[in-house]
């Protein structure tokens, strides 16, 4: 956003370029909180910043039998309000950081600004709970939106970092759309950085399916499938410094997932797995752990293209 004989330009004008982020804010302390995440790990990561606010016309109610009005409100006031605090946000960002920071101040709701300024970006950073969340609520309806529809990765943080990103725990389960958010967190980590793809084989037959209820051994099967398929990006992790652990272990994937991101700095999963149901936008484990995790997690878009194998594979 800038100033332009005295008058906000309020448009959503980000560059196209592959690395920016768009940080969406509303003066809660998990946006703050997002904030921080996003300007602590942006060296050596992002090219630019943009932050995004959005604010709306109050809708109130005239009289206590009159249906909901709109009342009159001074839109300039309005917009000025809402940028004023964006805008000193952001002049300590740039305090903080070499690359270029925006902002833009949309009218409408804050999802869909969010998600459509995310269209320019490569990656999209909320906090866990807004303003307009419940206290009791662990997600808002707004971060929940955005890792549900951003057709880019979404960062969703809920304390503030104690330090750039050093180690990332990735939710694996051979399908194409976690091999998918395995290359994204290789391509994210910094040199040294330490990448631990963790398969949860789930024993529950109900969960697993048939094929694990008849056949015991197929877990046997499903590790010799994950060692392929962390072996296919294993050069891809080596051309950027990065260390690749693998763990594969049998539980309950919610529970083992969260107990291993106590050690990590980052929780990657993807939008679907194998378990989610085909119509589902996000799967039912990558829902738990947005709601449970307490450290920053990032959901990898599901792509069309993700509904094939990897490396024409089967699912086991």
């Amino acid at each position: 956003m800038a100033i332009v004989d005295g008058a906000f330009d309020l448009s959503l004008h980000a560059p196209s370029e592959h690395g920016l982020w768009v940080v969406g804010l509303d003066g809660s302390e998990q946006a703050i909180n997002a904030l921080a995440w996003a300007t602590t790990n942006a060296p050596g990561r992002a090219e630019s910043l943009q932050l995004v606010t959005a604010w709306q016309i109050p809708v109130v109610g005239a009289y206590p039998m009159a249906s909901p009005a709109v009342m009159p409100f001074d839109d300039e006031e309005l917009r000025a309000e809402a940028a004023s605090g964006i805008v000193q946000l952001a002049e300590r960002a740039k305090e903080e950081l070499s690359i270029p920071v925006g902002v833009a101040v949309a009218q409408g709701g804050p999802a869909a600004a969010l998600l459509e300024a995310s269209t320019r970006g490569s990656l999209l950073v909320v906090g866990s709970r807004g303003r307009g969340g419940f206290a009791r609520l662990m997600l808002g309806s707004t971060s929940t939106q955005c890792a549900t529809h951003a057709a880019v990765p979404t960062v969703v943080v809920r304390a503030a970092p104690e330090a750039p990103t050093k180690r990332i725990l990735v939710g694996f389960d051979g399908s194409a759309n976690s091999m998918a958010s395995l290359r994204w967190a290789i391509h994210f980590a910094a040199p040294g950085t330490t990448v631990v793809v963790t398969w949860v084989w789930d024993t529950t037959p109900l969960a697993v399916g048939a094929d694990a209820f008849f056949f015991p051994d197929a877990s046997d099967l499903a590790t010799e499938r994950f060692d392929h398929l962390v072996q296919t990006v294993a050069d891809e992790a080596s051309a950027g410094d990065v260390i690749l652990e693998q763990d594969f272990i049998r539980g309950t994937p919610r529970s083992a997932l969260s107990a291993a991101a106590e050690d990590a700095d980052l929780l990657v999963v993807g939008a679907r797995g194998h378990g989610a149901v085909g119509s589902a936008l996000l799967g039912s484990v990558s829902t738990w752990l947005l709601h449970h995790s307490q450290i920053p997690i990032v959901v990898v878009p599901f792509a069309a293209h993700s509904e094939e194998e990897p490396n024409g594979i089967s699912d086991v």
